[in-house]
């Protein structure tokens, strides 16, 4: 019984040796670069999201309670400095429109891939209305 009894199509089967090999390391290649991207990008993400967290729960509390704009300054300062992003007074804008604060952070943070480096920009915006309710 030939190839081409059993199957009917006659398929060919010359060359075949080694390809599965070939296409599982170009996975694994691409499985390391991907791991690779996620373990130098996750940190600089993670603390990105934590101030974002963080800055919508002191704009509620500033609007709250009446902060002055250098207390509402030095608390943003403290928050960005907990979450180990590096931040100074020129990246954090706050204004104070029609019974409302705004609080505006941008920041770019440089991520370092081994043949190339990103600059990860970041804006992280908060509002609350001024007074309790």
């Amino acid at each position: 019984m030939t190839l081409r009894t059993m199957h009917g199509s006659g398929l060919n089967y010359k060359n075949q040796e080694g390809k599965g090999a070939v296409g599982c390391l170009i996975f694994l290649l691409v499985l390391a670069i991907c791991i690779l991207a996620v373990v130098r990008l996750w940190p600089d993400y993670y603390a990105y999201k934590t101030l974002d967290t963080e800055l919508r729960t002191e704009a509620s509390r500033a609007g709250a309670n009446f902060l002055e704009d250098e207390a509402i300054m030095a608390n943003v300062l403290q928050l960005a400095k907990r979450s180990d992003v590096y931040i100074t007074k020129k990246n954090v804008k706050i204004a104070r429109i029609a019974g409302q604060i705004f609080i505006t952070v941008h920041y770019s943070v440089p991520i370092d891939f081994i043949f190339y480096t990103w600059n990860m920009e970041c804006d992280i915006k908060a509002s609350s209305f001024v007074g309790r309710l």
